[in-house]
């Protein structure tokens, strides 16, 4: 069972067909106040984390100055609502907060690749193989709610890919669901990394992460603005993205994904 949870389009949320007339955001005050949270090796609070810079291109490609705010995800997604930030990131589908149609979405700066990790002498390959296994996942980790509400499935919950790594190790769970870095570094870091067979190329699931601004006037102009500079750096190779595969990349300064 394999799906990717694809740029949903609703009338309503005005996500795809935004006016190119709304190609500027000279309308809103410098620096364009942006809120986002600790993500491990993506937001550092030294600012070299891949989406601190990939933020800082972005925002060079719109000859605009933007004032990145690290807080909580739940403050980042509050601060957009009261008027604290302009726009936060990243965010996936999910868990966008609120009422749909109370934001606008920018086009997807990252793809999330949920992967399975199994035993190289495991005949599990796919999520349908699990209805009668437990899948260890962490806790707060977004997967997406095809996996999270699928019925068959058995989950349980720890607190840290390392756990989870070991749980599979001593054959306490038939497979692991994890992503790039978290769960590649907890298998790399661990002496029987060679027992364990992962696929970055064969994701279990796709989730797209993305800037969110209000659905407003402002808000409009802003995401669609975003959207103009990440398809400069598309079109540059600054930024590769396949909403297919999943494979993400931002160079040259660094790589997201191998």
């Amino acid at each position: 069972m394999k799906f990717i949870t694809s740029f949903i389009v609703l009338s309503s949320w005005q996500l795809t067909f935004i006016p190119t007339s709304y190609a500027f955001v000279g309308y809103i005050e410098e620096p364009v106040k942006i809120g986002t949270y600790l993500t491990p090796g993506l937001i550092k609070t030294d600012g070299t984390g891949l989406f601190n810079k990939l933020n800082n291109a972005i925002f060079m490609e719109m000859s605009k100055n933007s004032e990145l705010t690290l807080t909580s995800l739940n403050r980042a997604r509050i601060g957009i609502k009261n008027g604290k930030f302009d726009s936060y990131f990243p965010e996936l589908w999910e868990h966008l907060p609120g009422e749909k149609d109370q934001y606008v979405v920018s086009r997807p700066i990252f793809y999330k690749r949920i992967i399975l990790f199994t035993l190289h002498d495991s005949a599990l390959a796919e999520l349908s193989d699990f209805e009668n296994e437990t899948l260890a996942v962490v806790k707060g980790y977004s997967y997406g709610k095809e996996i999270t509400s699928n019925p068959r499935l058995n989950f349980t919950f720890q607190e840290n890919d390392i756990i989870n790594i070991k749980l599979l190790l001593n054959k306490r769970v038939a497979g692991v669901l994890g992503g790039y870095p978290g769960t590649v570094k907890a298998v790399i870091e661990n002496s029987e990394a060679n027992k364990i067979h992962y696929d970055l190329n064969n994701p279990i699931a796709v989730l797209e992460s993305f800037y969110v601004c209000n659905n407003d006037l402002d808000g409009v102009k802003l995401c669609n603005s975003i959207n103009k500079a990440i398809q400069s750096l598309l079109k540059k190779g600054i930024l590769e993205l396949n909403e297919n595969t999943g494979f993400s990349r931002f160079s040259p300064i660094a790589q997201i994904e191998e």
